[in-house]
């Protein structure tokens, strides 16, 4: 006597996962990149914003380097910011003509990254000093929260 409803289910419910299951997972699988994105943007200008902030300092240091080994002046050019991609650019500031200076290659920022200074260049004396101190500023054209400064003195 028992009853055979029981122990059998019907084909439509042996065959496996619905259309609306589904679209609840595509849903939330989408919910959840949504908040992913934007975070990885972000994560990409911080990353390349360092990587030029890192490159930036160490053209400084080598600049003033080699403005103590030759004992001459060395200028540290950062053009204007415009719409297209900004190099820094290394030229000899004395009146010695500075051969090593060949050995620091302009800098050219990533697109996404633009630098600000309140000068157009910074001049390294002899000495290793620099006659005009200030700060250059990295901003990242994509996201306004991204920057970073960077003093020279």
């Amino acid at each position: 006597m028992t009853n055979k409803k029981v122990h059998q289910q019907s084909p439509a419910r042996c065959r496996g996962i619905t259309l609306i299951e589904v679209l609840v997972v595509i849903g939330v699988l989408i919910l959840f990149l949504s908040f992913a994105i934007p975070s990885m943007g972000t994560a990409s200008s911080r990353a390349e914003l360092q990587a030029a902030y890192e490159n930036v300092s160490h053209s400084l240091a080598t600049a003033r380097n080699i403005a103590r080994s030759t004992e001459s002046g060395v200028a540290v050019n950062i053009p204007a910011a415009g719409d297209g991609q900004q190099t820094i650019s290394f030229s000899a500031a004395g009146r010695k003509p500075n051969h090593l200076l060949d050995q620091l290659q302009p800098y050219s920022l990533p697109t996404d990254i633009i630098a600000l200074s309140e000068q157009g260049a910074f001049l390294v004396d002899s000495r290793g000093l620099v006659e005009n101190p200030g700060q250059i500023l990295l901003l990242s054209r994509s996201d306004d929260s991204v920057r970073s400064a960077i003093t020279v003195n």
